[in-house]
């Protein structure tokens, strides 16, 4: 069972998404747009990057954050496809994770977009 009072930061789950207006060189441009927003736990994940414990050139080693929550929250997060925002500021997505296939959180690894 999952303990509902962990989850106390409110994120936002933004898609992004062509829209119809074409760039310069013809392309789609790109839009963005808010999909849901619920509460979640957030947790740095910065001190085995500055202690030298994670192996270079990996997705691993530019993740700065966890966002765990529940899972049907939003099971369907896509790196490419969305992005989190957390009090304003943006968060790439590296990879997310249903650990044991059990569908009760969904962890999700990001870095803060400069």
């Amino acid at each position: 069972m999952t303990n509902r009072g962990v989850y106390r930061v409110p994120i936002e789950i933004w898609e992004k998404y062509k829209t119809e207006n074409t760039n310069e060189l013809g392309e789609k441009e790109q839009g963005e747009r808010l999909v849901k927003r619920f509460m979640a736990r957030v947790e740095t994940r910065v001190g085995s990057l500055l202690s030298g414990n994670r192996p270079a050139n990996t997705i691993v080693e530019k993740t700065t954050h966890k966002i765990t929550y529940p899972f049907y929250n939003f099971k369907n997060l896509l790196p490419d496809r969305n992005f989190i925002q957390i009090f304003g500021r943006r968060f790439e997505i590296d990879y997310s994770l249903n650990e044991g296939f059990k569908n009760l959180e969904m962890q999700v690894f990001v870095h803060e977009e400069h």
